[in-house]
């Protein structure tokens, strides 16, 4: 249990600007679609929804390179950036379509993620 208390800082910051890699999708949202779901959706509804999620997202990556460094806020952000995973775990899982494609490994990291954090409150609780 220790080992994860000790290096959660550099968990937090590795998986925090991974995360806020995602901000690629509110930048480019068609060549982040196809990037991270194999397929071209275009439209201003599409646009409008994956520019929203990519800044959410990105918003979660900032929260959680922030909680490396400050311990006080760290119990919600790690709920939230917890709950986000797993949704978008869940939503892949869900969707037959993209078990093959690029959003079947970025679930996979995010649910490795996903454990670590959950490790840490176990470990700190």
């Amino acid at each position: 249990m220790g080992w994860i208390v000790n290096n959660i800082d550099w968990i937090l910051i590795v998986s925090g600007l991974g995360t806020c890699s995602v901000v690629s999708m509110a930048l480019a949202p068609s060549f982040a679609m196809r990037s991270f779901f194999g397929v071209a959706e275009q439209g201003p509804v599409v646009n409008l929804v994956a520019r929203s999620w990519g800044v959410m997202v990105f918003c979660a990556g900032l929260m959680m390179v922030y909680a490396a460094y400050h311990t006080e806020p760290r119990l919600p952000i790690l709920l939230y950036a917890m709950a986000g995973k797993m949704s978008f775990v869940v939503m892949v899982a869900a969707t037959p379509a993209f078990r093959r494609q690029m959003s079947a490994i970025l679930a996979l990291l995010d649910l490795v993620i996903v454990a670590l954090l959950g490790w840490y409150l176990l470990a700190v609780r």
